[in-house]
């Protein structure tokens, strides 16, 4: 989901003394080195966090010892050095070695109230299980570790660590769309020599170096993040809502919700089914999907625009899966014909639209599309104001791409158990690993 509520206005309240608060969150960053090509200029969604979030490793069949004394139990593949490359992967896969996605969790959260920054790293419950092994089999071959320094210093990183680690730093500047914090707890004697973070709000980039080396253009700490929250079910990956726009198994969602993905899948019926993905507008942000499947029903579009007061249905699903599997239908009213920024392709509803709404219907009380849910507004912030996507925007979309959606003729209020079939029929559950 876009988070519409500018970073940088939110920002200017740590140092304007006012005491309204709010929490802005850079999450699932992909950790690199900035002097590489595909560092320097990509984004968040070229560099594919899922793709990059594994690592691969093979236990020697018989341990071996390194340069220095050391016992060398496995041979472990880094997320930068598989780099996303697939078929590396599956050569490495049919070697033998095993996959596992590496990171749970990984965010910068900003609180513009106290100007902390934390930073949590959480391992993943199967990369977690790996260490314990790699630890149960070190402690046998190394009974006396604790005699060797080297060893000693190599078993405390490994052992001590933590499965969820939490930084804390202090904001000290803030300039340029860029914030600089010290981590906490450290000596005052060399300011310049503090562990320091650059996050840079425009580019959504975090460098972890000493204060003095922030700038310096080689990073080896360095990370591209998202702002993205749309990240819910089981596949981690993200999800969304998608719903029929013909007979034939056309969808319509968000683009949002499918940049960056391989495949994008629906559940319908309690099936998983793959999608082609047909068509983007990144502007309007819209993508036309196509699956094999002939629904029993597909979602038709109003005759009419919507006007301010009509009374709206939404359609979708939160917070993913991890709420449930069911979905969810909430109401209110067309606050607005106009959106974010006086965007006249989008309209202002009051009904709630959370991460995992993105892509679902917005339908009238004849049960015809007004429009398709897109984003809302930071929910510490503000209350009731929700995005959608205009229909007739949609329409042009999908006649440029040769489809002619179908129009309603039908001008009547439908009972609400009409309109909970029309949902119920014509809406899925979007995700993709």
């Amino acid at each position: 989901m876009k988070k519409l509520l500018s970073i940088v206005v939110l920002l200017t309240l740590i140092f304007g003394g006012v005491s309204n608060s709010s929490i802005i969150e850079l999450n699932r960053c992909v950790p690199g080195q900035n002097n590489f090509p595909e560092f320097k200029k990509a984004d968040w969604k070229s560099l594919n966090y899922n793709k990059r979030n594994v690592i691969l490793y093979k236990f020697h069949a018989q341990p071996k010892k390194d340069q220095h004394g050391q016992w060398k139990l496995v041979d472990e593949r880094s997320s930068g050095e598989l780099a996303g490359n697939e078929k590396y992967i599956k050569e490495l896969v049919n070697d033998g070695y095993k996959k596992l996605t590496f990171l749970e969790k990984h965010l910068y959260s900003i609180n513009t109230n106290n100007a902390i920054v934390t930073h949590v790293y959480t391992y993943s419950d199967e990369y977690w299980k790996y260490k314990q092994e790699y630890i149960s089999r070190f402690k046998r071959l190394e009974p006396n570790r604790l005699k060797n320094e080297y060893t000693k210093a190599m078993y405390r990183s490994f052992y001590l660590t933590k499965k969820t680690r939490v930084e804390k730093y202090n904001i000290v500047d803030f300039f340029d769309n860029k914030i600089i914090a010290e981590k906490k707890g450290q000596s005052d004697i060399y300011p310049d020599g503090k562990q320091s973070i650059l996050i840079d709000l425009e580019k959504l980039t975090v460098t972890s170096n000493l204060k003095k080396n922030l700038f310096d253009d080689f990073q080896m700490f360095f990370k591209v993040c998202t702002t993205d929250e749309d990240s819910g079910g089981s596949s981690g990956g993200s999800s969304g809502t998608a719903f029929f726009v013909s007979n034939k198994g056309h969808l319509l969602t968000n683009n949002h919700v499918v940049d960056g993905c391989e495949v994008s899948k629906i559940t319908y019926k309690d099936k998983d089914y793959n999608t082609r993905l047909l068509a983007t507008d990144k502007t309007l942000d819209l993508a036309l999907l196509k699956a094999e499947i002939k629904p029993k029903s597909f979602i038709n579009f109003s005759k009419d625009d919507a006007k301010k007061l009509n009374k709206i249905y939404v359609a979708g699903y939160p917070l993913g899966k991890g709420l449930s599997d069911d979905l969810k239908i909430s109401s209110g009213i067309v606050s607005s014909l106009k959106g974010f920024e006086d965007n006249s392709n989008e309209l202002q509803i009051d009904a709630p639209i959370n991460p995992g709404n993105s892509g679902g219907p917005i339908i009238n009380e004849n049960g015809s599309l007004v429009a398709i849910a897109v984003s809302g507004l930071a929910k510490d912030k503000t209350e009731g104001i929700n995005f959608g996507i205009k229909s007739s925007a949609a329409q042009n979309f999908l006649k440029s791409n040769n489809l002619n959606p179908k129009i309603s003729m039908y001008s009547g209020i439908q009972e609400n158990d009409k309109l909970l079939e029309i949902l119920e029929e014509g809406t899925v559950y979007t995700y993709c690993n």
